[in-house]
């Protein structure tokens, strides 16, 4: 009894069916699993709202004025020649606080802060952040959430 290899490799045969679908599976199996390794090497890029933006003119902010940027998370405050810009982050877990007659309440879990934004009621154990204000050429103020300051870091305007 002779078999006839070249008949054998020009047929499909069954046997060469399992085994061309088998090779096949494990080989797209290796590049999916070669495509989630290499895919650890580049970064998880998130973009979110640029950190630095333009809150207007110091003209725009009488005294005693309270502005709020909700898409920002912060609040604009002057007093006399001064601003400040306080983050509405509570710093328990992360809710969003909403400015109120004596202050600040975070409605998530009752934190209090007063118009400063320290701590008057906890769970919160932090004082709200200060972002830093600049003085953009154009005359606008600009406030960098990236630049914390301590409380009541005031930008002073002329």
């Amino acid at each position: 009894m002779s078999i006839n290899y070249e008949r054998e490799k020009q047929e499909l045969t069954r046997r060469n069916f399992v085994s061309l679908s088998g090779w096949s599976i494990f080989t797209l199996g290796l590049l999916g699993a070669g495509g989630l390794f290499a895919r650890f090497f580049w970064p998880n890029v998130r973009y979110g709202p640029p950190s630095k933006f333009s809150i207007g003119k110091p003209g725009n902010y009488p005294d005693g004025a309270q502005q709020t940027f909700i898409d920002q998370k912060v609040s604009v405050i002057r007093h006399g020649s001064n601003i400040g810009a306080i983050s509405l982050v509570c710093k328990h877990l992360g809710c969003t606080v909403a400015p109120s007659a004596t202050g600040y309440d975070c409605p998530c879990h009752g934190s209090k802060y007063d118009a400063i934004g320290q701590v008057t009621h906890g769970p919160a154990q932090a004082n709200l952040d200060w972002f830093g204000i600049s003085l953009l050429p154009s005359g606008d103020l600009q406030v960098d959430k990236s630049d914390i300051r301590t409380v009541s870091a005031y930008y002073g305007v002329k």
